[in-house]
Formats: C-alpha cells, sequence, structure tokens
C-alpha cells in the first residue's frame, strides 16, 4: 500500500513553499537593503538608520534558519 497521490501533492507544495521562504530569508539575510526598498521604500522621505538593517538581518537570518531546519527535519528523523 502506497502514500494516497493527495499527500504526495501536498508534500511537494509544502517543500516548495519551505524553499522559497528560506531563499527570501537568506537574501533578505545577504541585502537586507534591497528588500527594504522594494517593500518600504518606495514610500519613504529617507533612509532608515543603520540599526534597522542590523535587526532585520537578525530576524531574516532566525527565519532562514528556521526554513533551513524544517527543510531538513524530515531526514533527521529517519
Amino acid at each position: 500500500m502506497g502514500v494516497p497521490p493527495q499527500l504526495n501533492v501536498l508534500s511537494w507544495i509544502i517543500f516548495i513553499f519551505l524553499c522559497v521562504w528560506t531563499g527570501i530569508a537568506l537574501f533578505a539575510t545577504i541585502n537586507p537593503y534591497y528588500i527594504w526598498k522594494i517593500t518600504e521604500g518606495w514610500k519613504a522621505f529617507r533612509e532608515p538608520p543603520r540599526s534597522y538593517f542590523i535587526i532585520r538581518r537578525i530576524v531574516s537570518g532566525v527565519f532562514a534558519l528556521i526554513g533551513l531546519s524544517l527543510l531538513l527535519l524530515p531526514h533527521l528523523l529517519r
């Protein structure tokens, strides 16, 4: 007896979501200024202070670690 096809499709959707999540979080960790420019820069009159980008880098790094751990969790539980 195999895995139902609905479960297989759902697992692929979750896998793709986690890959996109982790990729965006890694990119935001590497270049938080570009992410700010895309999401908030168009409505700002001036750039935020340097501490804003440091905090954004830390938070996005945490989200990248969460994404990586969720991607690797099935392999670690075997």
